[in-house]
């Protein structure tokens, strides 16, 4: 058994139909092509490799402890960067994704599922060109988008967990957030 999974926020339909207007824009004006073999995401955790059935359950464990949040408005605003080859949407840095994404890391933690070099400080984005995107085609994509606006914003509730199935990232499973009052790991002294 060997699973690769991928921790993220998934926009609503209408907004990813919007993305994917851009990211084929791209592709078909640049000759860039990688990005379109991914779903439109925000990545809350790097894609990891799980080869054990006990693992896997560890996994999905851990992950739903981290559900006991609220609800929070995430925004996709412009464009930005991570040079020489990433061009994406910047996600707003707002209270509600950093704490989702840092629950999910400390649960994740203890099973080191990833490497500590993996381990980097999260900056959320949405991607839309990377990988295949060379240092010259990278500028010239920047400079397309300089002066263009973009924004939308969507209500997020939950998160998912994408699988990857037949060389293609597939809706796996769903995470939905419940009342933080709920968690049977709260102790409140005075409730």
């Amino acid at each position: 058994m060997e699973n690769l999974y991928l921790v993220c926020l998934v926009p609503p339909p209408s907004i990813v139909e919007d993305i994917d207007e851009i990211r084929t824009y791209i592709s078909s004006a640049f000759k860039v092509y990688e990005s379109l073999k991914r779903p439109a995401h925000i990545t809350l955790y790097n894609p990891v490799k799980i080869t054990s059935s006990q693992m896997e359950d560890r996994f999905f464990n851990a992950l739903s402890t981290t559900i006991f949040q609220d609800a929070f408005i995430q925004v996709l605003y412009n464009f930005s960067s991570f040079p020489p080859h990433t061009f994406y949407l910047d996600v707003a840095q707002n209270e509600g994704i950093m704490f989702l994404q840092a629950q999910i890391k400390a649960a994740l933690k203890p099973l080191k599922l990833l490497m500590e070099k993996d381990n980097f400080k999260f900056t959320p984005h949405l991607t839309l060109a990377f990988k295949d995107v060379k240092p010259a085609v990278f500028e010239e994509i920047v400079k397309t988008f300089k002066d263009r606006k973009f924004k939308r914003e969507f209500l997020v509730t939950g998160f998912s967990v994408y699988k990857h199935i037949n060389k293609r990232w597939q809706p796996y499973r769903e995470f939905l957030f419940k009342n933080p009052r709920d968690n049977p790991n709260n102790f409140d002294l005075f409730s």
